[in-house]
């Protein structure tokens, strides 16, 4: 209660008690009903001036015989007519100083009654109801209790009858009871506005989000669909280009499983491309199943990478984890084809026979990583993405030589629920 500062002009309801600002972003508030009020609203600098001016006119209006009765008292003249004018421009803070511009009218007030027998009905009356509608209730019931306390003690000390106030109590009581309901309107209807706000940013913000998860997504499927496809096209035509002379049959046979490898990427893109553009949910979409292994497999070994595969127990029926063993294998013997340096074997491991199924790939290549123009982690992080669904963890680091303790090759262990309730893969 500190800050004198009420309805200030930056924020204030679309009604007719200041100027409309945007609440939200893309927030769009009603058009105040009327002519009038649509003026009031947008012009309120100058509706509070003619409000000052009416006060003005009216303080004039209701001293004037108490002028007149001065005579030629100058020095009394000039400070009823101070008093009058000091009160109506008080008036024009009564939005942004309300406490302020009523503690000047009430003075103002006070002052005109007990040294020269005037009043200020109509602007204390205007100062109240700011006060109310701008401060609140408590404000406003406190000022006026204060008000009025000064005044009655004044008039008493000047010797005036003790009746002088009743008037003003009227005055004061009309004024907090209208100001109060119009107050309170206000305010409901600034918590209505604020709230529709609120709600527009959060809109705005799970938007955002799902706009993130869904680039990621699209992002983690096309990673999945070209990585692995171009690193093996690109290790095929490295191949065939090295026995172009020597063997030209395995140079052409190399090229065929290049157009191969092509055409079943293509046929995944466009199947991928095909639910982006139809804006389908991407579990509708047709994902591998670990039936394909092998062929997988089989494609990378085509490449010369020395794969082993080892399995245990009898693949889950789930389809997501199934997406999601599938996945890991072609993840890593992807970076074993890339970055892993002369491996006599990759050993890929799977086990089905407990819960939590386990993929573990090995290699014991020289592991020196991917140059730094090489790689994004995207496959590393949707790996973990895909084993977070299913209630599973990554770890991937250097592998261990038994024998001589050194690091050499790389592993990656991931571990997945057997059975996750809604997973998609």
């Amino acid at each position: 209660m500190s800050d004198d500062r009420g309805g200030a002009p930056g924020r204030v309801a679309w009604w007719g008690s200041a100027p409309v600002e945007a609440a939200g972003d893309d927030l769009l508030l009603p058009k105040p009903p009327g002519i009038l009020r649509r003026f009031w609203s947008r012009h309120w600098r100058l509706a509070d001036a003619l409000i000052a001016f009416v006060g003005l006119l009216f303080g004039y209006l209701e001293n004037i015989d108490t002028g007149l009765g001065l005579g030629h008292a100058n020095w009394l003249v000039s400070g009823w007519f101070a008093l009058v004018l000091i009160a109506a421009a008080a008036i024009m803070l009564r939005r942004t100083r309300p406490v302020t511009s009523f503690a000047v009218v009430a003075v103002c007030a006070t002052a005109l009654t007990v040294v020269v027998g005037g009043s200020l009905i109509i602007p204390l009356m205007l100062a109240t109801y700011a006060v109310a509608v701008y401060r609140g209730n408590l404000w406003a019931w406190g000022c006026a209790a204060a008000s009025y306390g000064v005044f009655w003690l004044a008039t008493l000390l000047a010797g005036h009858r003790p009746g002088a106030g009743n008037g003003l109590f009227v005055v004061l009581i009309f004024a907090l009871l209208a100001g109060t309901a119009v107050g309170n309107r206000r305010r409901y209807l600034d918590a209505l506005i604020d709230r529709a706000a609120q709600l527009a940013r959060e809109r705005d913000q799970q938007g955002q989000l799902a706009t993130a998860a869904e680039r990621s997504r699209i992002a983690r499927e096309m990673h999945d669909v070209v990585a692995h496809s171009l690193s093996v096209m690109v290790r095929l035509s490295d191949g065939a280009s090295a026995v172009a002379d020597s063997d030209p049959a395995r140079s052409r046979e190399a090229v065929r499983q290049i157009g191969e490898v092509g055409r079943e990427s293509l046929r995944d893109m466009r199947r991928l491309l095909g639910v982006l553009r139809d804006d389908q949910d991407a579990t509708v979409a047709p994902q591998p199943t670990l039936a394909e292994l092998d062929h997988l497999v089989e494609t990378y070994r085509s490449t010369g990478l020395p794969v082993v595969v080892q399995q245990r127990g009898t693949p889950p029926a789930d389809s997501g984890v199934q997406v999601a063993v599938f996945r890991a294998v072609q993840e890593t013997l992807t970076n074993a084809l890339r970055y892993a340096n002369q491996p006599s074997r990759v050993l890929v491991q799977l086990d089905y026979t407990g819960d939590p199924i386990v993929v573990e790939v090995t290699d014991d290549g020289l592991w020196l990583g991917p140059p730094a123009s090489v790689g994004t982690g995207r496959g590393l992080v949707g790996l973990r993405e895909r084993a977070a669904i299913h209630d599973g963890s990554v770890e991937a680091g250097p592998r261990r030589d038994a024998a001589t303790g050194l690091e050499r090759g790389w592993r990656v262990r991931m571990t997945l629920a057997s059975h996750t309730e809604g997973s998609h893969g």
